[in-house]
């Protein structure tokens, strides 16, 4: 595999070469308008994101390599106080072992940001996209068959200058995702969300910027669970209110804080109501010109729901019953990430992040609300990165990116996992 792996990469280089030069007599005109087309071959050992106790179904390879090759075009161009931007992307992607899974998958978005001269501005954007879903055999299992995820939405906000240092802000957006195959526990996820937000920003000077918003979602699950031949939803409320600081303490170091408190509320009642304090803390410092380093300290507390069913005595028999299991997770994250540039032309990154979560799974039957089954459990996933980027001309890009990720559990909600990836690519943008 190797082997195979360095022709491959041999022969995307070559490749690379000749699109280069092709491309780079057209690039010299610079205009609002650009396209581009890149190829990347990625190599991953456990494609399929499998346990340490799982195993492949038949046909099926744990580790892989992924072809992909991508055109993009878009518009970036401002006019008067006004910029309009846009983008799109297709991509065709070719799995060498795991061919079920060969896909093309797309994503698009555009923006408007304006302004007026009354200290008034905002943004508007829209944008879709379908692609692969992510394998999780954690949770709803490993699938046979490809499933899409259709993702799209909108968004808009608004800022109103009220005196020289405050300003009120208001914010609104809908989400809408819809999954491709006609499995339960993957239906389950479909989701349609409106969300709206109304605050206050603070800036008493260019170094500092604080915010107070409240916030609220409204969404729903259309298809959790099946009865009857039609589907029942799964709605929810969630409310909360954000504090936000951003400092820029000196020209090479800056520090963001956010804290929000939130109550999440299901429709249908149950003991999945819950409530939650989140947080982060984000330091920038750039040591030199070309020496950077980012790091985050995050805290989040979220739930997720699945449809599933588990057996029980009614009488003499043991039928299957319709119930939800509930996996609640509080997640801290520590990341760091180092930016080198080398030279004008070279760079060099690498970052480590550091995750643990606090799982409480629980199972409930739908009809009579008994709980029928209660675990917990702890994992901490470490994941490493390693990635090199090089621009022989302004409108191209050559790199590649080595990525490990080993999770440790405990308990009986999740796995341990080892899994390694290498991805090279090349990529020529036209202006």
């Amino acid at each position: 595999m190797r082997t195979e792996f360095l022709a491959r990469a041999l022969k995307l280089a070559r490749l690379s070469a000749v699109g280069l030069a092709v491309v780079g007599p057209a690039a010299a005109q610079v205009s609002p308008w650009y396209v581009g087309g890149a190829l990347s071959l990625t190599h991953d050992d456990n494609l399929l994101r499998l346990g340490e106790t799982q195993t492949a179904l038949p046909g099926q390879s744990r580790s892989d390599t992924v072809t992909s090759t991508s055109l993009t075009a878009g518009l970036d161009q401002p006019f008067g106080r006004q910029r309009v931007q846009a983008s799109l992307a297709l991509r065709d992607n070719r799995f060498a072992r795991n061919d079920r899974y060969n896909n093309q998958s797309y994503s698009g978005s555009a923006s408007l940001d304006w302004s007026t001269v009354n200290r008034i501005s905002g943004q508007v954007g829209i944008g879709r996209s379908r692609a692969l879903s992510t394998f999780n055999a954690d949770v709803i299992g490993l699938l046979a068959q490809r499933n899409f995820e259709t993702s799209e939405g909108f968004n808009a906000s608004v800022s109103v200058g009220l005196v020289t240092a405050w300003s009120l802000e208001l914010s609104a957006g809908h989400r809408r995702v819809r999954n491709s195959i006609d499995v339960a526990s993957v239906q389950a996820q479909n989701l349609d969300q409106d969300n709206a937000a109304v605050g206050v920003a603070w800036r008493p000077g260019a170094a500092l910027e604080t915010t107070l918003a409240v916030r609220e979602v409204r969404g729903r699950f259309p298809t959790f669970r099946r009865v009857a031949g039609s589907f029942e939803d799964d709605a929810f409320t969630q409310r909360g209110v954000d504090l936000g600081a951003r400092w820029q303490a000196s020209g090479s170091s800056l520090l963001d804080a956010r804290i929000g408190t939130g109550q999440t509320q299901y429709l249908r009642g149950g003991d999945r109501d819950f409530d939650s304090i989140s947080g982060s803390l984000g330091w920038n410092w750039r040591a030199t010109g070309k020496l950077s380093l980012s790091t985050r300290l995050a805290r989040e507390k979220g739930q997720d729901n699945y449809p599933t069913f588990v057996r029980v005595a009614l009488g003499f028999f043991l039928v299957d019953a319709p119930a939800v299991q509930s996996d609640l997770r509080t997640i801290d994250t520590l990341r760091a990430q180092l930016d080198w540039a080398a030279t004008a032309k070279t760079a060099v990154s690498s970052s480590v992040q550091l995750t643990r979560r606090d799982v409480a799974s629980r199972t409930r039957t739908v009809f009579d609300g008994v709980l029928r089954g209660e675990a917990v459990g702890t994992d901490e996933t470490t994941i490493m990165t390693l990635g090199a980027r090089w621009a022989p001309y302004r409108w191209s890009l050559l790199g590649c990116d080595l990525r490990h990720e080993t999770r440790r559990s405990s308990g009986n909600v999740t796995s341990g996992l080892k899994g390694t990836s290498l991805g090279c690519y090349a990529q020529a943008t036209m202006r």
